[in-house]
């Protein structure tokens, strides 16, 4: 499954992607699990990412397949 990171993702985990070999298909928050065990960088992150697919935000408890990237996207912050 291909995993995309946005913004500051991107830099804890220094690429904008990876492919992730996991039994598909899978729940976000089990995938993002595993990605906190592969990943130490991440895991002080994860508690406040989005998660999407398309362009359609889900929760953690949704499954998904694979077929498309499942993409992270940081808290959004400013003024």
């Amino acid at each position: 499954m291909r995993i995309e990171f946005c913004g500051v993702l991107q830099e804890a985990v220094g690429d904008e992607a990876l492919e992730l070999s996991i039994a598909t298909p899978n729940r976000v928050a089990d995938i993002l699990e595993e990605l906190a065990e592969r990943i130490p960088a991440l895991q002080t992150h994860l508690p406040r990412i989005a998660c999407a697919v398309g362009d359609e935000v889900i929760p953690r408890s949704e499954m998904v397949t694979g077929d498309v990237p499942l993409v992270l996207l940081p808290p959004v912050s400013g003024g």
